[in-house]
């Protein structure tokens, strides 16, 4: 009973950000867009616990854990559309006047690796750009698709079984998601970021694998290292 009332308020409040983020006139505070998704997955999570901790078979455990993994998932995907697609502060972008694979849609995009990662870093320099501009920008890339690497070592071992096919995996998700927003208009299309948002999921993962996180989990959510293997 009390999973179906989490499930359903989740989906509820998920639901009505993601609703508010389609209408064309409201653009969403980053922080209410992550709000309406933190909650949830909060709330899902202590659930997660509290379950796994009073569950005494080692299978059920895992179902347990898998269970809310798989939503937690869902809800992490879910929030990657809403951020990168949907009418919120990253996405007011000025692309009224602009026309697909015109000269001005060409230049505002960048296909040459660490050049606007190097630009943000020259007009730091030279006081032509706020730092919290910089930082924003550089760390909320890093860390969009870090999660992933998180998800998929407990998630899909079964099909991504190192890291070379976890890197292929991401580069492709990142790649995918730069191409539809160089068609959409939804943002610009960077390979730095591609290289960003791979770096940082490449970091939880390989955190993934190092001892202390596996002894982490195994206290929280009672993980086998064998999971993580």
């Amino acid at each position: 009973m009390i999973n179906n009332v989490i499930i359903i308020f989740s989906a509820l409040l998920i639901g009505f950000v993601m609703i508010l983020s389609m209408l064309p006139n409201i653009v969403l505070f980053t922080s209410v867009t992550i709000g309406g998704f933190i909650i949830p997955v909060l709330i899902i999570f202590i659930t997660m616990i509290i379950q796994i901790k009073k569950a005494k078979e080692i299978e059920q455990k895992n179902e347990i854990r898998n269970y809310w993994l798989k939503i937690i998932f869902v809800i992490y995907c879910l929030f990657l559309v809403t951020i990168l697609f949907l009418n919120n502060e990253y996405r007011r972008m000025g692309f009224q006047n602009v026309k697909l694979f015109s000269k001005e849609h060409m230049e505002i995009n960048n296909i040459v690796p660490f050049a606007t990662i190097i630009g943000f870093f020259d007009r730091l320099i030279s006081h032509n750009i706020n730092t919290n501009i910089v930082v924003v920008n550089l760390v909320s890339n890093l860390i969009l698709f870090a999660p992933m690497g998180f998800f998929v070592p407990m998630l899909f071992k079964d099909k991504i079984k190192n890291i070379k096919q976890f890197v292929i995996l991401i580069l492709i998700i990142t790649l995918v998601v730069e191409i539809l927003q160089f068609l959409t208009f939804r943002g610009t299309a960077d390979i730095d970021d591609i290289i960003l948002n791979t770096l940082g999921a490449v970091i939880v993962y390989a955190l993934m694998k190092t001892k202390f996180v596996r002894k982490l989990l195994y206290k929280i959510m009672d993980v086998d290292f064998n999971v993580l293997s």
